[in-house]
């Protein structure tokens, strides 16, 4: 099999727990386990600037190492599990690796990259939507791709790109069951209805007519209240005088 992976030399590390970090720092590394494989976890101390560089390449964490044993003739395939950075510093302190056999499928969630600028939104002022970022996919450790490459450029507005849709090479399978899942899709704008003063000011007047109104009726009953009271009053005093005047 030709070399095409990072070959890296790593110690075993007898040192565990709180003290792990110094004993690794003092030899310019940092702590580190491998699991996997059906295997016992083993304590190791690595490079840290060796994976930093690894995960700042173009498969970045999808990257397949092969660490060597100090001292012994050991290789094993591995990839980056998990790394653990100082949230003061900023440094990268600790890292899990997982062991990787070279002839089985894995699974891996692969960067998506979308080429081009889409016919919708150059020429009719459509809206990109690009759903998804990343896919997982399966294969050989060896066929893992740097990314997947998506060409928008043709795309108009209501056109989109399924996930059954996306191309890799020979070998590698989209490990997702819903194929017709969209990865990205242009869209019409969205019109905002915005309402003119004229609009606002006839919303805000209609309240303070009806208000008004009612203030008007409600005027005219107290005022044909007092108007029958005045009359109720009055009337039966007047006739009751007059016609005692008239029996004396």
């Amino acid at each position: 099999m030709p070399e095409q992976f990072a070959g890296i030399e790593v110690e075993r590390r007898e040192v565990i727990g709180k003290q792990a970090r110094k004993y690794a720092a003092k030899r310019g590394m940092i702590p580190a386990v491998v699991y996997g494989g059906g295997r016992e976890p083993v304590p190791i101390a690595v490079d840290s600037k060796s994976i930093i560089q690894i995960l700042r390449s173009e498969k970045g964490q999808n990257s397949i190492l092969l660490f060597s044993l100090k001292g012994t003739d050991n290789k094993r395939h591995v990839m980056v599990k998990e790394i653990q950075i100082d949230p003061v510093t900023n440094i990268l302190i600790h890292a899990d690796f997982k062991r990787v056999d070279m002839e089985k499928l894995i699974r891996v969630k692969v960067p998506i990259v979308f080429d081009g600028v889409p016919f919708g939104v150059k020429t009719q002022g459509g809206m990109v939507d690009m759903i998804m970022r990343e896919v997982e996919v399966e294969c050989l450790p060896a066929a893992i791709p740097d990314r997947i490459h998506v060409d928008i450029a043709p795309l108009k507005i209501g056109d989109h790109v399924k996930v059954g849709e996306l191309k890799v090479g020979e070998g590698i399978r989209i490990a997702v069951e819903d194929h017709h899942l969209p990865v990205v899709m242009v869209s019409a704008p969205k019109v905002e209805v915005v309402a003119t003063p004229e609009a606002e000011a006839e919303a805000g007047a209609e309240p303070e007519v009806i208000g008004k109104a009612k203030k008007a009726e409600e005027g005219e009953g107290e005022a044909a209240g007092k108007t029958e009271g005045k009359a109720e009053g009055k009337a039966p005093g007047k006739a009751e005088g007059k016609a005692k005047g008239k029996k004396e």
